[in-house]
């Protein structure tokens, strides 16, 4: 328990370093003429490679092969991003919520969603299984 707990707070970490990091980018870039969604165009995709090398490295310590860990890292996120809409659409479409709160849930949904995705699928060492609930 406690190594999830050292691995999580270093995704934290890294979640809240990177996204700092990447808004004052956006700030300085969109300052220098760049449009809004121009810049997010560009900054994203280093977001993502920034928070992949960090909690590759940092967060999970792991050692596999970094092309197939790639390509789940970004599968992950794909996925993640259809969630983010689709929450998105229920909460402010449908339900009526502002957009501003169904976004704040989203992120933190998703953010658990992208480290329970990290921890057991993109970052699991080969041969590691996945903890099972005991029985009484």
């Amino acid at each position: 328990m406690l190594r999830w707990s050292g691995e999580f707070i270093r995704y934290v970490v890294v979640g809240v370093a990177t996204n700092v990091f990447g808004f004052l980018l956006y700030v300085l870039v969109t300052s220098l003429g760049v449009s809004p969604v121009g810049t997010i165009s560009i900054l994203y995709p280093v977001h993502i490679g920034l928070a992949f090398c960090l909690n590759r490295k940092w967060s999970f310590s792991h050692r596999g092969r970094i092309s197939t860990t790639a390509l789940k890292y970004l599968m992950a996120y794909i996925g993640c991003y259809a969630s983010n809409v689709a929450l998105l659409q229920l909460l402010n479409g449908i339900l009526g919520y502002s957009h501003v709160i169904a976004q704040a849930v989203a992120v933190l949904l998703i953010a658990l969603l992208l480290f329970a995705l990290q921890k057991f699928w993109v970052f699991r060492e080969q041969g590691a299984s996945v903890p099972r609930p005991q029985t009484s």
